[in-house]
């Protein structure tokens, strides 16, 4: 397999407008039948959801409302991809199976539609009490669902009334799914013995959908995202190109078309119901990636976003090859973009380079200004949302400052910025950004030119806006700024 990342990914909306987009995803023109079908009831419907980190009552709210969406729209069942009970607690389990028997009584969506419980374990299923430092060794005998290597299945089989294994396959309305749970092993060896064991049950003309929690290694994403696993799935997903995989554990937004990777397999980011990753390196406002990069030993001026009103899921539909796939944030209830629309296997073997050329980058506004102030003792540049365009918005900023002095343009600093919604569904305004410098960064004083430029998501760059400061002059001190 390729060591590049890959997608035929294209927006269900872009499709219905023009038959003749498609060729973007498929390379060629889609038969009439095919676009047709796609407007019309699906093979199967699925709800997607990873990470829900129950840990006290109430907590299942929003899965509550997820559950309900998915019921509301006719779904044949939901994948849960790990990481359920946050401190690896039976209770914790137990409220995820409490609040299915809510929304779906005897398994029985609506008109008596059967529901498919889909779901896996996950590092924190497992792992959740040691995660916690728990000192309580009765509590951890009496509520720990890995407290003994018995235990993890036991406690599946009375929670959730099935049987436990640490890889299943499950048949729904013909297709077939397949999940692998994480154990005290924690890695996903076993998969290709398992396929092999159940090639009988798998359609090869048909996707098939493999759940697992942390994502396969150098797929969605891209090779430094975090929570990849030992590379195993990936060598053997990749003998099966109608393979989609799920996968969570980094908790990266929907709002990223990194989550869709396609080469050999399709794989595939879930996000999180509980919180959007905020785990990027190198950004002067998050809190950086502390499996990837540690070379940035500088400590950040700025504040990390807070993301924990981002609680992302989607809903897939199967129209034979075509999986549509709608991406939805559970606390505004509201789209978090077009739909997804790809081909399985995939028909134009496309990288992340590849496909950003096709997109249109970010930009400002005609009449947008960016502004420098002093506050508390640091150079603040402060700028309006950039605009999307052609459906491609601004995931990032990169600010720059130059000294312009006898015509020489020398750059003493550069930073990177995450737009404050980067995790949000898109708002007709946009939200504002601002970067903060440090006066010792910039330690040539003069004629400074602070520049803005929008980023989306695959790294292309917009056009940028500035303005000028002369940082010669004395700051004043937070105290007479106060005054």
């Amino acid at each position: 397999m390729k060591n590049d990342t890959a997608s035929c990914a294209l927006s269900r909306r872009g499709f219905f407008g023009s038959i003749g987009a498609f060729s973007l995803l498929a390379g060629t023109r889609l038969a009439h039948a095919e676009a047709t079908a796609l407007s019309g009831e699906p093979d199967v419907r699925f709800g997607v959801l990873s990470d829900v980190h129950l840990r006290n009552p109430g907590d299942e709210d929003t899965l509550v409302k997820a559950f309900e969406y998915f019921r509301d729209r006719g779904a044949d069942g939901v994948i849960i991809a790990g990481d359920i009970a946050d401190n690896g607690r039976i209770s914790q389990l137990q409220r995820c199976a409490d609040a299915w028997k809510r929304v779906f009584p005897g398994d029985k969506g609506l008109g008596g539609r059967h529901m498919e419980k889909l779901f896996i374990y996950g590092n924190h299923d497992i792992w959740g009490l040691h995660y916690a430092q728990q000192q309580d060794h009765e509590l951890a005998r009496k509520e720990g669902i890995a407290y003994t290597d018995e235990r993890p299945a036991q406690v599946w089989e009375e929670v959730f009334g099935e049987p436990y294994s640490d890889f299943w396959i499950k048949n729904v309305k013909g297709f077939a799914f397949v999940g692998g749970h994480w154990t005290k092993k924690d890695q996903f060896d076993g998969l290709e013995e398992f396929l092999a064991a159940h090639a009988n049950e798998i359609d090869p003309a048909k996707p098939f959908f493999y759940t697992q929690h942390s994502h396969p290694k150098d797929t969605c994403m891209g090779p430094w995202a975090w929570g990849r696993d030992n590379g195993a799935s990936t060598r053997t997903l990749s003998k099966y190109p109608n393979a989609v995989a799920f996968s969570g554990h980094s908790h990266y937004p929907l709002t990223d078309e990194r989550s869709v990777w396609q080469g050999a397999f399709t794989s595939i980011n879930t996000a999180s119901l509980r919180y959007c990753s905020h785990d990027l390196s190198l950004r002067e406002n998050l809190s950086g990636n502390s499996h990837g990069f540690q070379g940035e030993k500088r400590k950040h001026l700025m504040k990390s976003i807070e993301t924990s009103d981002g609680r992302h899921g989607m809903l897939v539909s199967v129209y034979g090859s075509l999986l549509a796939i709608e991406r939805r944030d559970f606390v505004s209830g509201k789209s978090l973009g077009d739909d997804w629309v790809l081909s399985v296997p995939c028909r134009d073997d496309q990288s992340f380079a590849a496909r950003a050329k096709k997109r249109s980058a970010p930009q400002f506004a005609a009449d947008a200004k960016a502004e420098v102030a002093v506050e508390n003792g640091l150079i603040s540049v402060r700028f309006p949302a950039a605009k999307t365009v052609k459906k491609c918005r601004v995931f990032e900023y990169e600010v720059t400052a130059t000294l312009v002095e006898d015509g020489v343009d020398l750059v003493q600093a550069q930073r990177r910025v995450v737009a404050n919604d980067f995790y949000l569904p898109e708002s007709s305004e946009g939200a504002p950004g601002f970067c903060l410098f440090s006066p010792a960064e910039l330690p040539i004083k003069g004629h400074t030119v602070f520049s803005v430029r929008p980023l989306d998501c695959f790294g292309l760059k917009g056009e940028p806006i500035a303005a000028e400061f002369d940082t010669s002059k004395p700051l004043p001190k937070p105290e007479e700024q106060q005054a």
